[in-house]
């Protein structure tokens, strides 16, 4: 037997979907936090150590990052054991970021093997973080994370035409309106 709905039901079922999915980001707040911190202290260690002198700079780079990742892992799992739905919206902005972390590999490997300059490298990253607030904050409709877009679109363009031990401080900035404002108004909100 065929059951027909509505297309007020239709609606009403969607717009449940969508609030169930604002509710798990809102609780997944926790992930914007995470990575705008580790983003801004790598930048801004990273821009430190430059004028120190230190013969690796870029030292807290894969540190912070490695040490979210896995923090990240075990909390996304922590987090998918205790969701009592999980919607499209949801498996959405899961692909969405690992497709986003992906990319951000694939860029890091090319301007590691001198293919790609990392002056280059890093405006390509920050518009990445423009599109995956972009595409989150959309589906979402969280205005926040749609701001953030835009200043990492403008913030991109003008790292591309900074200085690179600039560039990270403009990388910093970058996340502080994409992913920390944004996080700590999803935090209030839950």
């Amino acid at each position: 037997m065929e059951t027909t709905i509505t297309e007020r039901e239709s609606l009403k079922i969607i717009s449940e979907m969508i609030e169930t999915s604002k509710n798990n980001i809102r609780d997944n707040g926790f992930f914007y936090l995470l990575w705008g911190w580790l983003v801004f202290a790598a930048s801004l260690i990273h821009f430190f150590l430059l004028f120190t002198g230190y013969k690796h700079p870029y030292i807290a780079w894969p540190v912070l990052m490695f040490s979210g990742a896995l923090i990240s892992v075990i909390a996304g799992i922590r987090m998918g054991k205790k969701a009592k739905v999980i919607s499209h919206i949801d498996k959405t902005i899961i692909f969405l970021w690992w497709g986003f972390f992906f990319t951000i590999m694939v860029i890091l490997f090319i301007a590691s093997t001198g293919h790609l300059a990392w002056e280059i490298s890093t405006p390509l990253i920050i518009a990445l973080y423009g599109m995956g607030t972009f595409v989150s904050g959309g589906a979402l409709k969280f205005r926040p994370l749609i701001i953030g877009r835009i200043a990492c679109w403008i913030i991109a363009i003008i790292a591309s035409f900074t200085e690179y031990s600039f560039v990270l401080l403009l990388t910093a900035l970058s996340v502080v309106i994409a992913y920390l404002i944004p996080g700590y108004m999803l935090k209030a909100r839950s």
